[in-house]
């Protein structure tokens, strides 16, 4: 095959003026040029912007066009790379204003014999006047000007008479393309829209309605610039959209326009401006291409299409040092660039040499990058460089197999084909993928809701910071509360005993008294009575001084601690505040206003306390000073002094022998203690029958604390769906396979994990519900997953209330033996934490693809939601954007409907360049710009020497390779022209130009 592409446009299709239609010095009607070619010929130079495509008009005939051409050829329109004829007619149908409506031809110059071609087909159009047939030529419409005006005489004026007279039907053309290959294959039919000498003026006419529709519908392009027309021809009018085109008039058409210039003056000058602009070759491939393209092709207005930031754009490559390759230039559009190529022709490593000159490292470094196994074990990159010249003029030189120091960070998104696998493995959308969509989420975030931060990861920690704090805190009570609810049911639990033990001390006490009565002499009870009651009171005067010295003495260590908190605690808690909340940036001295006070005047408040205890201590020990008498005084209201000194002298009145005595101080003693444990006792009975009502309060705090540790998660939950709303938004609002795609935030229960902490603390071969593996796990999917997974925060509490409630017993029956009643109270607080724990807990979002989660997809649905995501959602990201084999475990199908649509819209707000085997990816695509690979094997070893060929997919030969490399070519680009009802043409020769 002779791949040599005589194009000479290597970046491939590019905005370019067109002007389809003007018109020559001697044209048969309206001539007002004055036979002044040059005059013509230096307004076609001089026009600005440079004009490089022109369709030459003229009546009925080639004339102009061939006087042109010859001009062209002699080198007098050096700027002119493209010439093609324009033959003008009128149909026998009138406009309101009473001219016929005009159609042109515009013919495919490609053929060498198209005059020929042309002229032989315009001879079988005619136009009988008086009875006589006339033919569609000069030498005819002189003859039949002449016919209708018997006084002309100049030759000239006859012919354009005659072309003036000269009506043409529709039937007449319709029998030509039906019964001319070469017309049907190599003519464009373009009918005018206005309402002077267009289909515009027939529409007042009612009963031109069908007629005006008919010729539309015959016409492939209309000859129109006002914007409101192209709407409608593009489907853009509510009334007329694409599916209406379609059935009424044959689809979208594209509008084109020319200056339509009858002079000089005109000449390249459209009205406001409105030039023309079709984005390809300057060729009739790229006329054919606007049908298929009527609005990406085709750009009525004063300036070309700008849809890019040119800085944003890489306008060439060039390569040092890489003897392997044959050409170090090679030139890219900025619009999509397809590489092609057979298997090892070097397309994956243009794509790798292209992310290494933009500081790409990842997925470079992958053993199967090009990079990678051109540098190992041989470097055959050694010293290569590749330099990217940008839009703006930019340039970065960079060596392809080494790490820059100050790299600047990638100036392109390569998804390498490994880095997708990478993506679409289950592990890798785990990780990867959701990091991805984090990184879009944050870039779709608006500016000033970013608080100043540089990632997804930083944002969510603003948010999410307090929230988690709080929940923290909260975890932190309940373990605290869980302390307390064990410390009451063991007060509880201890009832009993201390009832027992109290009842057993008041036997003790009974028998004491019994046994000092009986140490009493039998004349001397009376004195023993009276001793009997001082030492009673003595007794509890003692326990009334010792309880008011133990309270002082909590007074002292109160005072520490206020001081303690003051000097330590308060100024740590500030520090921490200081540092937490840096980013207030508050002043040093409204962070004064932070510092941790008492509410009161705590000093004071000690300080009293200690005085109002040492004057009772003082009142109780020494009296008012008024002497007692100890005769008639209430014996409770004397102080400490005069009741000891009381019950010595009685008790010397009692007077024991020595082992009496010994024995009755012994007794005194025990009871004395007795009598004070027994007090003692009663204090604490006291407070462990208050322990249930303790216990209940304690429980409800705790199921609210719970609770609150639940509603952090729906705060939590409320959070990232606030930071999701702009993505969201943008999927909610989009078409076709985009609007399947959904994030789902939800909790995420590591139930596994928490049944097992479980497990670990009981013994499951004990006899209760949850005897053996999975008892647990049954009661626990039951009772608490549902409350854990949707659950509102009270839900959970309640379910988790409920499930103690009912399954306490049964853990008590599966305490371990190792659990003695000296460690029950730990091993209690352990399950209680297990119980109330979160940890297993946590708050994820779900990518989801018609409702399926994105794990459960297949390999090639999960492609396609990454590359949507890069296609589409990704917005905010306009660098080149470099995808190596898209197609990759995709069906046809899904190839056409799913990436086709977005590969053409996100090209026009980035460049993207791909690597593929598909057709449809090129074709159906309309790409920019095919790139070529091709490889040999070097014969002195080393890397195959490649080369890179380039055009455009109007480019014969570049379409033809397209047909001959990938898989269904042809077949694209048949379905292409059946979609847009046209033939496509067969020839395999470039036009000239």
């Amino acid at each position: 095959m002779d791949t040599k592409i005589i194009n000479p446009f290597e970046s491939g299709s590019q905005w370019r003026r067109w002007n389809p239609h003007i018109h020559t010095p001697g044209t048969l009607l309206n001539d007002q040029f004055k036979s002044d070619w040059d005059g013509y010929l230096e307004a076609i130079n001089d026009a600005a912007p440079a004009v490089e495509a022109i369709g030459i008009t003229d009546y009925l005939c080639l004339e102009g066009y061939k006087a042109v051409v010859e001009k062209h050829r002699a080198g007098k329109l050096p700027k002119i790379r493209f010439l093609f004829p324009n033959v003008e007619l009128r149909l026998s149908i009138e406009t309101e204003k009473r001219k016929g409506v005009n159609l042109h031809l515009l013919f495919n110059p490609a053929d060498l014999d198209h005059v020929a071609h042309i002229e032989r087909a315009l001879l079988e159009l005619t136009f009988e006047y008086k009875g006589s047939p006339y033919r569609c030529s000069p030498g005819e419409f002189e003859r039949l000007g002449r016919a209708h005006n018997n006084l002309l005489v100049d030759e000239l004026a006859a012919r354009s008479e005659g072309a003036n007279q000269f009506k043409v039907s529709l039937d007449q053309l319709r029998k030509m393309f039906r019964n001319d290959t070469w017309i049907a294959e190599n003519c464009i039919v373009a009918v005018a829209a206005s309402n002077n000498d267009g289909t515009a003026g027939l529409q007042k006419d009612a009963s031109f309605a069908a007629t005006r529709k008919e010729i539309e519908a015959f016409a492939h392009v209309i000859f129109a610039s006002n914007p409101n027309t192209r709407d409608f021809w593009l489907g853009k009018h509510p009334a007329h959209d694409v599916e209406n085109l379609t059935a009424n008039y044959g689809g979208r058409k594209p509008c084109l326009h020319g200056c339509d210039a009858h002079s000089v003056q005109k000449v390249c000058e459209p009205i406001e401006k409105r030039y023309c602009w079709i984005k390809g070759d300057p060729s009739f491939e790229s006329l054919r291409q606007t049908l298929l393209e009527p609005e990406e092709r085709v750009w009525i207005g004063e300036s070309a299409p700008n849809r890019h930031d040119a800085s944003q754009c890489i306008a060439r490559i060039s390569t040092k040092k890489t003897p392997w390759l044959s050409n170090g230039e090679i030139p890219m559009n900025a619009g999509l660039v397809a590489i092609i190529g057979s298997r090892g022709s070097g397309k994956t490593a243009l794509a790798d040499i292209i992310a290494s000159g933009a500081d790409v490292d990842s997925p470079l470094n992958l053993a199967t990058s090009f990079i990678h196994r051109a540098s190992t074990p041989v470097n055959y990159l050694e010293e290569s460089e590749v330099h990217l010249y940008w839009g703006d003029g930019n340039h970065q030189p960079r060596w392809i197999n080494k790490q820059i120091s100050d790299q600047p960070g990638e100036s392109v998104r390569y998804l390498s084909q490994q880095f997708v696998e990478q993506l679409c493995s289950a592990a890798g959308l785990a990780v990867e993928l959701r990091k991805e969509i984090e990184r879009v989420v944050f870039d779709t975030t608006r500016s000033e809701d970013r608080f100043a931060t540089h990632s997804f990861e930083e944002l969510s920690e603003v948010h999410l910071k307090p929230i988690r704090r709080e929940r923290d805190v909260a975890q932190t009570a309940i373990a605290s509360i869980s302390d307390q609810v064990n410390a009451e049911e063991t007060l509880t639990a201890s009832i009993p005993a201390t009832e027992k033990g109290q009842i057993n001390r008041l036997k003790q006490i009974e028998k004491a008294r019994e046994d000092m009565k009986g140490l009493i002499p039998k004349d001397r009870e009376v004195r023993a009575a009276r001793l009997a009651v001082l030492e009673a009171a003595f007794t509890k005067l003692n326990t009334q001084i010792e309880l008011l010295n133990r309270a002082q003495r909590r007074v002292a260590d109160l005072r520490r601690e206020v001081d303690s908190i003051r000097n330590t605690t308060s100024p740590q808690q500030l520090d921490q505040l200081k540092t937490s909340f840096a980013e207030a940036a508050l002043k040093e001295e409204q962070w004064d206003a932070f510092s941790l006070v008492f509410k009161g005047n705590v000093d004071q408040v000690i300080a009293d306390q200690s005085a109002a205890i040492s004057a009772k201590i003082k009142l109780l020990t020494e009296g008012t000073g008024i002497v007692v008498d100890v005769t008639s005084a209430p014996i409770e209201t004397w102080p400490h002094e005069i009741l000891k000194a009381e019950r010595d002298r009685v008790q010397k009145e009692v007077g024991l022998d020595g082992q009496k005595q010994l024995r009755y101080t012994q007794l005194q003693k025990q009871l004395e203690a007795s009598e004070k444990a027994q007090q003692k006792s009663v204090e604490e009975l006291a407070n462990a029958k208050g322990a249930a009502d303790r216990r209940g309060g304690l429980l409800e705090r705790r199921r609210k604390l719970y609770s609150e540790v639940f509603q952090s998660f729906l705060d939590e939950q409320k959070v990232l769906e606030q930071l999701y709303a702009p993505l969201q938004k943008t999927l909610e609002n989009s078409t076709g396979s985009l609007e399947r795609l959904r994030l789902a935030v939800s909790r995420e229960i590591d139930l596994d994990a928490w049944i097992k902490r479980g497990e670990d603390l009981l013994d499951l071969r004990k006899e209760s519900k949850l005897r053996g593996h999975g008892a647990m796990e049954r009661q626990v999917r039951s009772d608490l997953v549902p409350a854990w997974r949707v659950g509102t925060a009270e839900a959970v509490a309640e379910a988790m209330q409920k499930f103690i409630a009912n399954m306490h017993g049964e853990i008590m029956k599966s305490a371990p033996a190792t659990v003695t009643p000296e460690n029950k109270a730990v091993w209690i607080q352990k399950v209680a934490t297990w119980l109330y724990s979160t940890d297993h807990i946590k708050m994820v979002y779900n990518v989801t693809y018609d409702g399926v989660a994105i794990e459960q997809l297949s390999p090639g649905t999960r492609g396609i939601v990454l590359l949507l995501l890069y296609l589409v959602i990704d917005e905010k990201d306009t660098r080149p954007l470099i995808i190596d084999q898209p197609e990759e475990n995709l069906d046809p199908k899904s190839v056409f409907d799913e990436l086709v649509p977005h590969f053409r819209e996100a090209r026009t707000r980035r460049q993207v360049i791909i690597v593929t085997h598909n057709a449809n990816l090129v074709v159906n695509t309309d790409a920019d710009q095919v790139i070529i690979a091709s490889s040999e094997p070097n014969p002195s070893g080393g890397l195959p020497n490649v080369t890179y060929r380039c055009g455009s997919i109007e480019n014969s030969v570049i379409r033809r390779t397209v047909c001959d490399i990938l898989e269904g070519g042809e077949e694209a680009f048949r379905d292409r022209e059946r979609r847009y009802r046209i033939q496509r043409d067969r020839d395999t020769q470039q036009p000239s130009a």
